[in-house]
């Protein structure tokens, strides 16, 4: 708890020094310090020992995020946007997308949060130089943190977890076993550091855990698999033989997409989302198969909105179309739970959400956009995520600029992007929370990877 202290005592009552902040009481710097961003907080824990416990207690990240709460409810109540721009988080594949929150106001937050910090080893390599397409680089997110990897063919992989506002990072211990030119699916999953009960925000400051999972990819059907599950609680990765009882294949890597979602991760493969749960059965996995008339794997996306999963197929094979109209069509889907008749059983169904027209939503502006396409990206749109607390929004990337797109009301806003065409790659999703989530610690010794 935070203890309430008097201010340090002066020689002299009279003195003008009696007026500054250091003689305030702890509640009222609590108050002042609770209305300031991140950013800001991060540099007054640096003023004194003090002021470094006062930021540092997990009694005032409550206190602190409860008001940020009910800041962000007032604003969501008014119809204000609720998010600043998303973006890339340049060179990577990662797209983050933030709250308009007082405590994530960092000026430029474009500029301020990057992953240099990582060093050369974690710098992306360009592969495809005319679309200047990366490696997947950032392989996964879960509330605020990433997972970086290193991928070399025929060695072991280098995986950090990351924080990309704080620039702490944690190196972890070599993968059990070494890539190949087939690839391997990655996913990670991390307990969120605060939850939400009612209208108050509680901090979770103890028995946090990761996971980072690993599955060598294969493209026939299997219905068993080994899988390779890192644990933060021993700083040591295991090795599974995973029951699939339906079967998966993995289909073409490159196009392979992790999400996760309550501790769960999904995989995108051909036909297919394979589900596994790295925290209670780790040798089990299932499968949730496509919505039925689904097109080719690779035009479909998953992800997180509002606490439901999210797919969508974008664009839409076709084999006529007239202006490039049918072109620009799409359909997003949300997993709901239904009762398979028995009175027990819950089968997970696609619940067709929308179908769209691009050409529809933007209006005017869509032949405008047309016009501006760089040669190397023509054709090549695509949704890049689903928006964490705001439902029926998507954003795309169509030509130079990335769309936020309500796909219910219509509205839209562009932002003009001019970096990495990132055309056969998955994005991983970023959305930054409230506070910085910190790395739990792990007490173990990396070995050095051959």
């Amino acid at each position: 708890m935070i203890a309430t202290m008097s201010p340090p005592p002066s020689s002299n009552s009279t003195s003008k020094s009696n007026t500054t902040i250091n003689n305030l009481f702890d509640d009222s710097l609590i108050e002042i310090f609770r209305r300031l961003p991140c950013k800001s907080l991060f540099i007054c824990k640096s003023v004194s020992k003090r002021w470094f416990a006062l930021v540092s207690d997990s009694d005032f990240h409550s206190l602190y995020l409860t008001h940020q709460h009910s800041l962000f409810q007032n604003a969501q109540a008014k119809g204000e946007e609720l998010d600043q721009n998303g973006f890339f988080l340049e060179p990577y594949n990662a797209f983050v997308i933030t709250p308009k929150v007082p405590s994530l106001q960092f000026g430029s937050l474009k500029k301020h949060v990057s992953l240099s910090f990582l060093g050369a080893d974690f710098e992306p390599t360009t592969v495809i130089p005319e679309l200047r397409s990366v490696l997947k680089f950032v392989l996964g997110s879960s509330n605020g943190l990433l997972l970086c990897g290193h991928p070399r063919p025929y060695k072991k992989c280098i995986y950090r977890v990351c924080n990309p506002l704080t620039k702490d990072s944690l190196e972890l211990p070599c993968s059990l076993t070494a890539c190949d030119n087939a690839g391997v699916l990655v996913g990670f999953t991390c307990d969120p550091y605060y939850r939400f009960q009612n209208e108050v925000v509680s901090v979770v400051a103890s028995q946090r855990r990761f996971r980072v999972v690993r599955i060598p990819s294969f493209t026939d059907t299997r219905f068993s698999f080994n899988v390779e599950v890192f644990y933060s609680e021993t700083g040591k990765w295991n090795q599974f033989v995973v029951s699939c009882p339906k079967g998966f294949a993995c289909g073409f890597f490159l196009m392979v997409a992790s999400v996760e979602h309550d501790g769960k991760l999904y995989f995108k493969g051909g036909g297919r989302i394979l589900v596994y749960d790295p925290y209670s059965n780790e040798h089990v996995a299932s499968v949730i198969d496509l919505p039925s008339g689904f097109g080719e794997s690779y035009r479909g996306c998953i992800g997180v909105s509002c606490g439901c999963l999210w797919l969508s197929e974008f664009p839409i094979a076709c084999t006529a179309s007239i202006g490039n109209r049918h072109v620009y069509r799409g359909r997003v889907w949300e997993l709901q739970c239904g009762d398979c008749g028995n009175g027990e059983a819950i089968a997970e169904v696609w619940r067709l959400v929308h179908e769209f027209s691009l050409c529809d939503i933007v209006g005017p502006i869509f032949k405008k956009l047309k016009a501006i396409e760089r040669e190397i990206v023509k054709g090549r749109s695509r949704i890049l995520a689903f928006h964490p607390y705001v439902r029926d929004t998507v954003f795309l990337m169509f030509g130079d600029h990335i769309l936020s797109c309500n796909l219910l009301t219509h509205r839209f806003k562009a932002t003009e992007y001019d970096g990495l065409a990132l055309v056969f790659y998955p994005i991983t999703t970023v959305a930054l929370p409230w506070w910085p989530t910190p790395i739990p610690s792990l007490h173990l010794s990396v070995d050095h990877c051959v």
